[in-house]
C-alpha cells in the first residue's frame, strides 16, 4: 500500500512540475484545446496515464509536421520508385528543385485530435506492461523511448497499431516469453533487413512518416532509423536515435538507433549494417560527438544558453542531448586558446571544406577551454562563433584521450612531401583498391571461348592511384579481350580501354559479348567504356569476367584501367592549392600547382602543421591531414 501511495505521489509531483509548460501548450492550441482537454479528462482517474498524456501535451508546443502538394508529389515519385528500387536520372532532375520543406507546417497542438492521442497512449502502455524486459524501465524512460507518437517533423499517421500487429507476432513466434530486450530488438532488426531497402537521397523531404515507411522502404540512414523506431516502440522495445552532426572522416552526418538494455545501457544498432551487441561493437565510424534525439525538452548545457544569439543552434536544440559518454571512456581535455578576448564560449570543430563545424561547447577559462567526453584519434579545431560563422580560437590538435597533440606549424623547420590524395581513402574504397583487385587479370584471345587465354596483365599488389596506363609487351594479335575478377570477388570496374599505340591515340573499338548481372540499374555495362572515371559497373556475382570482341584483329600496345574509385587522387591537368592552418590567422596558402602525368604533387611544407589540399578544377570531397614519416595522415588513418 505504501508503494502504491509513493507511485501516485510521484505522478502528481510530475504533473505539478509540468503545470506551466502544460498551460502554455493548451493556450497555444486555440480552438483545438478541447481535443487536448478531452485527453486529460479521459485519464483523470488513472494517474500514470494522466502523467504520460501530460508529458506528451506539455512538450507538444514545439512539434509540427509538413503537408502540401510538394511533399505529396515527391512521396508519390518515391513510392513508385520503391517498386523497382530505381528512380531514373530524368525523373530525379524533373523533381530535384521541389522541396518537401516548402509545404506548410502543421502544428501538433493546433491539429491533433483526442482519439489519436488516446489510442497512442493506450497502445504504448499495453506493450510497456506486457513485455517482461520493461519491468524495471523507469516511467520517465518509457515516456521518451516508447510513448512518443512522432519522431521529428513527419506528417502524423496512426502507425503504432499497424507495426504492432505485424512485429508482435514475429516476436511471439521467435522468442515466446522472451525476457532479453536485445534479442527481441535483433529479431525485428533482422526482419527489417531481410525485406530490403532502397537507399535514395536525391530529394529534400522532411521525415517520411510511419504509414509511408511501412509500405515504401526508401530513404537515407534517417529513414532506416525511423522504420526501426516505429517497429521497436510499437512492440514495447525502448529505443532512441543517436547521431553525429558531421563526420570527422567524411562529409556528412549520420544517424543510427540505440536500444536500452535492462541494465540501463544503450546499445547501438542499425538494421542495414549491424545488430545490437553488449560489447557495443558498431560499424566503426568515428563520431567526434554524439547527440540523442528526444521528444521531451532537455536541460540546457549552460544556464540561459537558448537565449544567447551567439551560440550555434545545435547547442540550443531543445530535444538534443550529448550522449558521447555512452560510447567511450570519459575524459577531459584542456585546449589552449591563443587569445582570451571577450568570448564566453569556445567550440570544438570538425573539418568541412565550407568551414569548420562546431560539435561541442565549453566555457572559456582564461586561455584554455576544457571539453568533456571527446572521442580520441580525431583532428579538431577550437573555434569562436557569433552563432552563424565560426573562426579559429587556437591551433588545431589531435585528441589522444586525456591529452592532445597540438598541430602548431614549425615555420623554421620544413620538409619535402609527396601528396597523392585530397581526401582520406575510406573503408569502402580501400576495399575496391585492395581486395577486389589483387589477383584480377586482363587477358587476350583469338577465340570467343578464351580456351587458351594469354595474360596481358595481372594485378599483384595494392593500387596506389585510380588510373593506370599499362604497357603490353607482346606483339600477338587478338580478336577478344576480357577482365577477370579474382576468385570470390566482385567486378567493380570504372574504366577499361585498349589501344593499338603506346600514346593512347588509337583506341580499339570494343563490342561486349557476355552478360554479367549488375547490382544497380545505374551501373550499366557502358560505365566501363564511357570515359567517366566515377561511373562504374558493379557485378552481383563473384568470380566473373566481362569480355569484348575487338573491331578487328589487332596488336594491343597499352591498356587504360581504373577500378571503382572516388576520384580523390591527384588528376593530371587539374590545378591544386595547398594550405596549412596557422591558428587564429586561419589558412595560409603554400601555392598552386597543376598536376602532371606523374599524379603526385611535391611541396615544401612547415613541420607539425595541419594541411588542406584543394582541387581548384573540380570536385568537392576534401579532408585535412598532417604529415608523419613522409605520409599523409587523415583522421581516418589515425
Amino acid at each position: 500500500m505504501k508503494f502504491i501511495y509513493l507511485i501516485v505521489s510521484f505522478f502528481f509531483l510530475f504533473l505539478s512540475c509540468s503545470e506551466n509548460k502544460l498551460k502554455r501548450t493548451l493556450k497555444s492550441a486555440g480552438p483545438n484545446r478541447s481535443e487536448l482537454d478531452a485527453v486529460l479528462e479521459h485519464y483523470q482517474d488513472d494517474p500514470e496515464k494522466l502523467a504520460a498524456a501530460s508529458f506528451l501535451i506539455e512538450n507538444m508546443f514545439h512539434w509540427y509536421g509538413y503537408a502540401g502538394w510538394q511533399l505529396d508529389s515527391l512521396l508519390s515519385v518515391m513510392a513508385e520508385g520503391t517498386k523497382e528500387r530505381y528512380i531514373s536520372k530524368e525523373t530525379i532532375e524533373e523533381w530535384r528543385d521541389i522541396s518537401g520543406y516548402s509545404a506548410y507546417k502543421v502544428s501538433d497542438s493546433k491539429t491533433i485530435n483526442a482519439q489519436y492521442l488516446i489510442e497512442n497512449i493506450d497502445l504504448a502502455f499495453r506493450v510497456y506492461k506486457e513485455r517482461p524486459w520493461n519491468k524495471h524501465l523507469p516511467f520517465e524512460e518509457f515516456c521518451e523511448l516508447i510513448l512518443p507518437y512522432r519522431i521529428y517533423d513527419e506528417a502524423l499517421s496512426p502507425w503504432r497499431k499497424k507495426y504492432y500487429e505485424y512485429y508482435s507476432h514475429l516476436l511471439d513466434s521467435l522468442c515466446p516469453g522472451g525476457t532479453d530486450v536485445v534479442e527481441a530488438c535483433n529479431i525485428i532488426a533482422s526482419d527489417l533487413k531481410k525485406k530490403g531497402y532502397y537507399y535514395f537521397t536525391a530529394f529534400s523531404t522532411p521525415h517520411l512518416g510511419g504509414d509511408f515507411l511501412f509500405d515504401y522502404r526508401i530513404g537515407s540512414c534517417r529513414e532506416t532509423c525511423d522504420m526501426a523506431v516505429y517497429a521497436m516502440r510499437a512492440c514495447g522495445i525502448p529505443v532512441a536515435i543517436d547521431e553525429f552532426v558531421y563526420s570527422p572522416e567524411y562529409q556528412y552526418g549520420h544517424t543510427w538507433c540505440v536500444v536500452r538494455d535492462t541494465t540501463g545501457r544503450f546499445l547501438p544498432f542499425s538494421f542495414d549494417a549491424f545488430l545490437a551487441r553488449r560489447d557495443m561493437k558498431d560499424d566503426g565510424r568515428k563520431k567526434g560527438k554524439v547527440y540523442r534525439s528526444y521528444y521531451g525538452i532537455q536541460e540546457e548545457s549552460f544556464d540561459d544558453i537558448r537565449n544567447n544569439q551567439k551560440v550555434p543552434f545545435l547547442f540550443k536544440d531543445h530535444f538534443k542531448k550529448d550522449v558521447t559518454a555512452n560510447y567511450l571512456k570519459s575524459n577531459n581535455i584542456v585546449v589552449p586558446i591563443q587569445k582570451e578576448g571577450k568570448e564566453e564560449f569556445v567550440y570544438l570543430g570538425v573539418f568541412s571544406p565550407r568551414g569548420w563545424i562546431p560539435v561541442d561547447i565549453a566555457r572559456r577559462q582564461g586561455k584554455t577551454a576544457v571539453f568533456r567526453n571527446v572521442e580520441p584519434d580525431i583532428i579538431y579545431q577550437p573555434l569562436y562563433s557569433n552563432g552563424e560563422t565560426h573562426r579559429p580560437a587556437g591551433y588545431p590538435f589531435v585528441c589522444l584521450g586525456d591529452s592532445i597533440r597540438l598541430l602548431k606549424p614549425l615555420k623554421d623547420e620544413t620538409e619535402d612531401v609527396d601528396l597523392y590524395r585530397k581526401m582520406s581513402l575510406i573503408k569502402n574504397y580501400r576495399m575496391f583498391l585492395y581486395n577486389n583487385i589483387i589477383g584480377a587479370r586482363i587477358e587476350g584471345s583469338r577465340d570467343s571461348t578464351f580456351k587458351d587465354p594469354e595474360l596481358l596483365y595481372e594485378f599483384e599488389d595494392t593500387l596506389r592511384t585510380n588510373y593506370y596506363e599499362i604497357p603490353v609487351s607482346t606483339s600477338n594479335k587478338y580478336n577478344y579481350v576480357r577482365y577477370v575478377s579474382p576468385r570470390g570477388k566482385h567486378i567493380e570496374l570504372a574504366e577499361l580501354a585498349f589501344y593499338e599505340d603506346s600514346l593512347l591515340q588509337e583506341p580499339i573499338e570494343l563490342i561486349r559479348i557476355n552478360n554479367v548481372p549488375s547490382r544497380s540499374k545505374d551501373s550499366y555495362y557502358q560505365a566501363i567504356t564511357d570515359g567517366d572515371i566515377l561511373s562504374f559497373f558493379w557485378a552481383i556475382d563473384t568470380s566473373q569476367y566481362i569480355a569484348y570482341k575487338t573491331e578487328k584483329e589487332c596488336i594491343i600496345k597499352r591498356i587504360r584501367f581504373s577500378p571503382r574509385n572516388d576520384d580523390n587522387f591527384i588528376w593530371p591537368g587539374d590545378e591544386y592549392e595547398l594550405f596549412y592552418q596557422d591558428g587564429v590567422k586561419g589558412w595560409v596558402s603554400l601555392g598552386c600547382q597543376v598536376a602532371s602525368n606523374e599524379r603526385v604533387l611535391h611541396y615544401e611544407v612547415p613541420a607539425n602543421a595541419l594541411f588542406w589540399l584543394r582541387n581548384l578544377t573540380k570536385g568537392q570531397e576534401e579532408q585535412v591531414f598532417y604529415i608523419e614519416n613522409g605520409k599523409q595522415i587523415f583522421t581516418f588513418d589515425i
